[in-house]
């Protein structure tokens, strides 16, 4: 009789690993373990090249293309707009504007690659575009707490994160992949 791992174990390893690929790996692992300790191992190493792989095939350069500019530039404009320019021409102003966006879209990325497609919804999109701002602000408010001072002021991070948060969102929406567009209807 062959053992098995932990169960509870596996449902950590399970966890960690993006749904549309958790049954084939973990059943991998499974097959392959003959103790705890390598176990760990296989998972270890397994886990961030399946995460990469799904990130692989799940990512589209063009999209992310275009919501690296929409995000970035909706941050710019709220700069604009708040303080008529004074914020981007301050020292390492535009970088400081560039964070908030690379946050958001690291977080897409990593959304997309652990979405399940067989699940569509219209929303899917909006929320995923708020998760991903819901980290750009996290790094703010971990750069407010440390006094960094690559940190964007608090008006100008709420309005370039709404701006980010329509155009993003109609962007995900309308440049989809076929097989994940949401479909309309009863």
């Amino acid at each position: 009789m062959k053992s098995a791992p932990p169960r509870l174990l596996e449902k950590i390893i399970g966890w960690f690993i993006p749904p549309a690929c958790r049954e084939h790996v973990l059943g991998d692992l499974h097959e392959r373990f003959e103790s705890t300790w390598l176990y760990l191992r296989d998972a270890a190493s397994a886990v961030p090249m399946v995460i990469l792989s799904r990130i692989r095939r799940t990512a589209d350069p063009q999209l992310l293309l275009m919501e690296a500019f929409a995000l970035y530039i909706a941050f710019v404009g709220a700069a604009w707009w708040i303080d008529r320019g004074s914020f981007l021409f301050q020292p390492f102003g535009l970088l400081r504007l560039a964070i908030p966006a690379a946050i958001g879209l690291l977080a897409f990325v990593v959304a997309d690659a652990y979405s399940q497609p067989s699940r569509r919804s219209v929303l899917k999109p909006m929320l995923q575009t708020a998760a991903g701002l819901a980290f750009a602000f996290l790094s703010q408010m971990i750069l407010w707490s440390t006094g960094g001072a690559f940190a964007l002021p608090w008006n100008i991070m709420l309005y370039g994160a709404g701006a980010s948060l329509v155009v993003v969102s109609a962007l995900r929406v309308f440049f989809a992949a076929p097989d994940i567009r949401p479909r309309g209807g009863a």
